[in-house]
């Protein structure tokens, strides 16, 4: 295959991953788009992105001093990275070194962001959050679009994502509400299954479940790149799904998941670029290769597309 199309199929995987708040297989893609020096740049930023999101800011750090030294970034750009090179120093309390590179901006660019207020603030002896803090300037992914040739490959891909630094708090915040409302639809899908299956008075194994369940929907075979993640713990993996309806799926991956475990899941159908998110579902059954997934938590959009998947797969 293409160099340049598996450099740009792994860069949007990631991409999904991180709006996905997937971070550590997005942080595994962005790592081998970062190898090649082409694409460096702009990997290493995204990199850097997820490594803070998960308070790895010292790795962080290191991704955004790597971006910034990418010849592929325009001056302009390179500012921007050394800005929020700074914020991430101040998360990690590192507030001399992020004085240091405030200064270096406002050398040349005084009025750039909210540096002054910000300098202003940490020489007072602030910590924390800077109040009532001025917005950097949205939108400068246009312009990187526009001027830099060097990521002409990767055009396609970013000009979907939108805007790139300047939105990075709006894809790693977690709204408290939208989790209340997400949990408020987790209902088990399997108390739904099972209407009219008579009891079998021989206990089965978990792994053979999955041939007495009374399902919604047919499933349809499909192969197709998934990643999941456990909720609440750093543990993520990635596997083949196949085996689709709108109510589950079968996976296959070498990492073990357990019985009753919630993950969220992330499908890259095939030729298309837009992957959709599972935002709940539970291990019903395992085997040494695999484990079955009934979904508890899926938009009525996502559920829409995997019921064209189906009819179309079918």
């Amino acid at each position: 295959m293409d160099q340049r199309k598996v450099l740009s199929d792994l860069y949007e995987r990631g991409l999904a991953l991180k709006r996905a708040r997937m971070f550590e297989p997005a942080i595994d893609n962005f790592r081998q788009v970062a190898a090649d020096p082409q694409y460096a740049g702009i990997a290493y930023v995204q990199l850097a992105l997820c490594l803070k999101a998960t308070s790895r800011y010292d790795e962080a750090v290191m991704a955004f001093r790597q971006a910034a030294a990418s010849p592929t970034l325009e001056p302009e750009d390179q500012l921007h990275v050394l800005y929020h090179m700074g914020r991430t120093l101040e998360s990690a309390g590192r507030y001399a070194e992020s004085l240091e590179i405030y200064g270096w901006i406002r050398k040349d660019h005084p009025e750039f962001g909210d540096v002054v207020h910000r300098i202003k603030y940490l020489c007072a002896g602030g910590r924390g959050p800077v109040p009532d803090a001025v917005s950097v300037r949205q939108g400068w992914m246009e312009g990187v679009i526009a001027r830099t040739g060097a990521l002409k490959p990767l055009m396609a891909i970013v000009e979907q994502t939108g805007q790139w630094l300047s939105q990075q708090t709006a894809s790693s915040a977690v709204s408290p509400s939208n989790n209340s409302d997400r949990s408020k639809r987790r209902n088990p899908v399997v108390t739904h299954t099972r209407q009219s299956e008579p009891v079998s008075v021989r206990p089965q194994p978990v792994s053979q479940k999955r041939t007495l369940e009374h399902r919604r929907c047919v499933r349809v075979r499909v192969r197709l790149h998934s990643y999941f993640s456990v909720k609440g713990r750093t543990v993520a993996g990635k596997g083949e799904l196949r085996d689709l309806s709108p109510w589950g799926c079968r996976v296959t991956s070498a990492t073990a998941v357990p019985v009753g475990t919630d993950v969220q899941c992330c499908i890259f159908p095939q030729n298309s670029p837009d992957a959709f998110v599972i935002e709940g579902a539970t291990v019903r059954w395992i085997n040494s290769k695999e484990f079955g997934l009934a979904f508890t938590n899926v938009s009525p959009v996502v559920r829409k597309r995997i019921v064209q998947m189906c009819s179309a797969a079918a």
